[in-house]
């Protein structure tokens, strides 16, 4: 392909770009970057250095990664050479096209005790992998796809709402994390939002909090991008309650004492204090993850009968299945409130029936 023609592969509805070399497809983030990696394979081909026979599973989940999942963020990519290497590992020195259902099947030990979030992506991950072989014409069927070798129900996600005693906790206890947490708790932000929030982010006048970026980390350091989703960029009301807080306030929610955007680290390490002067101040050990407040957020909205649609507007989400599922815990006011409505309605019931 002439430098000329270089510009002219379509971009797909995923945004990447594709082209062929010999049945193989490479992607790129832009034409240069699928037309570079075919030239590569190319030369390794030339030299010798690729096999055309079938590679085994390790070879191929190898040259597969860079090539697919290149664009997506460090953390995310990180967690897939780990989804990866647990394939390895099982599977590494199998023929790509000998791996059977079986053989998947086995793959699912490792991940005894895990997150049922974390084996669904770890399922998303293999049966991509095995599409793209069988695309590439290394392999007939996916074996992931098959139906003994369906992985098992994970753990329920950790994650919680928080009690009334801690939402107290976190209103009577002054600490630099404070404003943060309050945030977290009443409009629902992600902890990389609210890392990215400044007061010009704030608008008192409509009393709503405008979220269009957030602190992602690499490695230890903090990089500024958007949302993690399209959904992510929305506007927040903010409570009448928080609003006295937010009135006269000026710079960032949190930083550094230097007033920088901090690291991983040092929010670890606030966050760890902040728990331990709730600890203190409740007389008993307190057990808070950022996410929880986020958690609680949710559960406040379907306690106040917030129509479904708003809320995930407010959650930043795209999709109802997230809130039920994941974040949508029922609460003990809204199983009461439940049961008040069924008693009422039996009653009206049982009068009608009386009359």
């Amino acid at each position: 392909m002439s430098r000329q023609k270089r510009q002219q592969l379509k971009k797909r509805s995923d945004g990447r770009y594709k082209c062929k070399y010999h049945g193989i497809q490479f992607y790129g983030s832009s034409p240069e970057e699928a037309l570079d990696a075919r030239d590569e394979y190319k030369r390794q081909e030339a030299a010798g250095e690729y096999r055309r026979e079938k590679p085994t599973v390790a070879d191929y989940a190898e040259k597969w990664l860079p090539l697919h999942k290149s664009d997506v963020s460090d953390k995310c990519y990180n967690d897939y050479k780990k989804q990866l290497a647990a394939l390895t590992d099982a599977l590494g020195d199998i023929k790509i096209k000998d791996v059977t259902v079986d053989d998947a099947a086995a793959v699912w030990r490792h991940f005894d005790g895990y997150s049922d979030s974390t084996i669904k992506r770890a399922k998303m991950l293999y049966v991509a992998l095995f599409d793209t072989a069988i695309e590439n014409d290394l392999c007939v069927k996916n074996p992931f796809r098959g139906k003994f070798a369906q992985p098992p129900k994970g753990t329920e996600g950790s994650h919680r709402a928080i009690t009334e005693e801690e939402v107290s906790l976190i209103w009577s206890t002054p600490h630099r994390m404070q404003l943060a947490a309050l945030i977290m708790l009443y409009c629902g932000l992600r902890r990389g939002e609210v890392l990215a929030i400044t007061s010009k982010d704030i608008n008192t006048k409509e009393n709503t909090i405008i979220v269009n970026k957030a602190i992602r980390y690499d490695g230890n350091q903090p990089i500024r991008s958007a949302p993690k989703t399209s959904a992510g960029n929305r506007t927040v009301p903010i409570p009448y309650i928080l609003q006295p807080l937010l009135k006269d306030f000026s710079g960032r929610v949190l930083s550094t004492a230097a007033g920088k955007t901090m690291t991983e680290t040092s929010f670890s390490r606030c966050w760890e204090s902040y728990i331990l002067h709730l600890s203190k101040a409740a007389g008993h050990p307190i057990s808070i993850r950022p996410h929880d407040l986020r958690h609680t957020y949710c559960t406040m909205l379907r306690d106040a009968g917030v129509d479904m649609k708003q809320a995930m507007i407010w959650m930043g989400h795209s999709d109802e299945k997230m809130i039920l599922h994941v974040y949508d815990h029922v609460s003990e006011k809204r199983t009461q409130n439940s049961i008040d409505q069924m008693e009422n309605l039996l009653l009206r019931v049982q009068n009608g029936v009386q009359k």
